[in-house]
């Protein structure tokens, strides 16, 4: 009798832990435009500041940040496995934008791009990638989930794509 309450338990829990990770898969996720022409000014003009060079909007990127985005919020995580130099390598070599160099800034819970820029700039390694001086385009996006710990995901890739060239050194 006792095996059996325990098991009636584990199956219990089991069940419990299934739905959540169903109900984080399939939650309520909305693409939500971004004023992209916005977000880039807002951004060449910080890397102005900086003495380096304007990107251009490359609508790929957007792409491309839009899936990451759609990513995060499915999970509700901000950290994804696939945040890392090859994931996005890799990511975006599957979307067709062969590169040679690439970064990528990821936000969780901003409310407004002003805000992710604010937290992008005041965190050294988003900063960094930023004001890296090899990139020549970007991509934004911005997604929303209904529940969840976090509810906004804001992506932004920059890159150089082979066809502006090698970057110099």
């Amino acid at each position: 009798m006792h095996t059996g309450r325990l098991i009636a338990i584990c199956l219990s829990m089991l069940l419990l832990a299934g739905c959540n990770l169903i109900s984080r898969q399939s939650a309520d996720i909305t693409d939500i435009p971004v004023n992209t022409q916005a977000a880039l000014a807002k951004t060449n003009a910080y890397r102005a500041g900086q003495g380096l060079p304007r990107l251009t909007l490359d609508p790929r990127l957007n792409q491309a940040s839009l899936d990451m985005a759609r990513l995060m919020a499915r999970t509700d995580n901000s950290n994804p496995r696939t945040h890392s130099a090859r994931g996005l390598s890799g990511r975006l070599g599957r979307s067709g934008v062969a590169t040679y160099a690439g970064a990528e800034n990821l936000g969780s819970g901003y409310t407004s791009f002003n805000k992710a820029f604010s937290g992008w700039v005041g965190s050294p390694d988003h900063n960094r990638n930023l004001l890296n001086k090899h990139v020549t385009r970007v991509g934004f996006a911005r997604v929303k989930r209904a529940d969840g710990k976090w509810r906004n995901f804001w992506v932004m890739i920059l890159a150089r794509p082979v066809e502006d060239g090698r970057p110099t050194l």
